[in-house]
């Protein structure tokens, strides 16, 4: 008794811990599967929204280097022409700066020295023109620049101060006497998606003009969503983040419904296959105990149309006794018990 209940009480140990174990098993297996989706899907938001982002807002800024041609005089000293330069906005050789309906300010900024010659300028004009591709005019401006009302007034004892304590990084290179110059040609630009600009033609209308540098810049004015994903990209970003997560784990979880509900609908329509097998069996079954009643029947009222044993039948005035097969003896006994009396008479006769 007390083996057995040992016994009895291991198998039980061992049977708890096989399901124990087995359901456990599908536990951690199912949670290791829902990480994993839930870490693919993320990643699939993150791509998404970043394809998102990158296809639909421009490039904040555009800075072109101008660099300024003109004619020289006949002895070689001075301009004789108005310093021009061509800027093209093709990057890579095909594609626009511009994108189609986005507002662009252009703006050009000159670094100009702190030079007497400057100072007695005066005003001059600046012109901005913009083409296409078959060198027409798209959209022109021009803006007056004076230099001596823009450029910062400083006294002749304050720039002698300035130049004494600046000195150590005016000698360095790390300082120069100059000052930025900033004109606005278009405030509100947008470019024509059927006839783009190619390409910008700046001009200096003054001879006499000190420059330094001279930088285009072109600055993309976002509105609506635009201006909420570029003001805002940590809130924009988790938002379209979180909606595409959303939107997908809805998508994984009907799929995965559709998978339960597929596998129910084979799993019944399997069932009823079967109950409907063992109805064929349990036909075919009866059908064969009918035929072998039938059989039994008709071997039955076989016999019973043989005679019986121990009856006797009159030939040619002799009578013989015959045996009947019953429904256990075959036909071979019968015809032998009557090959057996027939003999036996015709001894008795002799």
């Amino acid at each position: 008794m007390i083996l057995m209940f040992i016994r009895n009480t291991i198998d039980w140990f061992q049977e708890t811990t096989k399901k124990s174990f087995f359901k456990l098993k599908n536990v951690v297996t199912t949670i290791i599967i829902v990480i994993f989706v839930f870490i693919i899907l993320l990643w699939l938001s993150v791509f998404m929204y970043g394809s998102f982002y990158y296809s639909y807002m421009p490039t904040e800024s555009y800075i072109l280097p101008v660099h300024l041609n003109f004619r020289t005089c006949d002895v070689g000293i001075g301009a004789c022409s108005f310093p021009s330069a061509n800027i093209s906005l093709l990057k890579s050789g095909q594609e626009n700066m511009f994108v189609t309906g986005q507002l662009y300010s252009i703006v050009l900024n000159l670094d100009l020295p702190e030079s007497n010659v400057n100072k007695e300028l005066g005003m001059f004009i600046v012109k901005l023109q913009l083409y296409n591709k078959n060198g027409e005019s798209l959209s022109s401006a021009t803006r007056s620049v004076s230099v001596g009302t823009m450029l910062h007034y400083r006294s002749e004892l304050l720039r002698v101060l300035d130049t004494f304590v600046f000195s150590p990084l005016l000698l360095s290179g790390f300082v120069e006497q100059k000052q930025m110059l900033m004109i606005e040609f278009f405030s509100n630009y947008v470019d024509d998606a059927y006839n783009p600009a190619v390409g910008i033609i700046v001009e200096i209308q003054n001879l006499h003009v000190q420059l330094y540098t001279m930088v285009l810049k072109m600055y993309a004015k976002f509105t609506g969503l635009r201006y909420f994903l570029y003001h805002w990209p940590m809130m924009s970003a988790l938002f379209g983040i979180s909606c595409n997560l959303v939107m997908l784990l809805f998508i994984a979880l009907l799929s995965w419904y559709q998978c339960l509900s597929t596998k129910k609908t084979n799993s019944s329509e399997y069932n009823s296959y079967d109950d409907d097998f063992e109805s064929l069996e349990e036909r075919r079954k009866r059908i064969r105990k009918m035929m072998d009643k039938e059989k039994e029947d008709k071997r039955l009222s076989t016999s019973k149309s043989l005679p019986e044993f121990g009856e006797t039948e009159t030939i040619g005035g002799e009578t013989t006794e015959e045996l009947l097969p019953d429904s256990d003896n075959t036909s071979d006994s019968f015809l032998r018990h009557r090959h057996i009396k027939h003999h036996s008479d015709q001894d008795h006769d002799s």
